[in-house]
């Protein structure tokens, strides 16, 4: 295991969001496209677990998100964040919720 600086850990801008929207992407197998209210912003963020989990599993849950990361393409869909999940060696998807009473766009550290 590669190990590193505390310092590059607070670089990584963690949040939670709510999904207000989720919907399966066209023409892919594997992606859902989220709508995710941060408070401030809302984004459009693609993930690749739509093989496991249903838009409905995801719909207006809290969970935490990856912002600072490029955006990037999916299906023509830019996605400007990342949805943090635990995967086990058998590539089994377990999703991480946050609490309810965890306000919106709070920071994760």
């Amino acid at each position: 295991m590669e190990l590193y600086d505390v310092e590059d850990f607070w670089k990584f801008k963690l949040r939670v969001g709510r999904v207000v929207n989720a919907e399966k992407l066209r023409r892919t197998r594997k992606l859902l496209k989220l709508e995710v209210d941060f408070g401030d912003e809302r984004r459009t963020i693609i993930t690749g677990i739509a093989d496991q989990y249903s838009p409905e599993d995801l719909q207006e849950r809290k969970f935490i998100f990856l912002l600072n990361i490029k955006p990037r393409k999916f299906s023509g869909v830019e996605s400007r964040g990342m949805l943090l999940v635990a995967e086990s060696e058998e590539g089994e998807v377990y999703l991480i919720p946050v609490p309810d009473d965890i306000p919106t766009g709070i920071k994760v550290w």
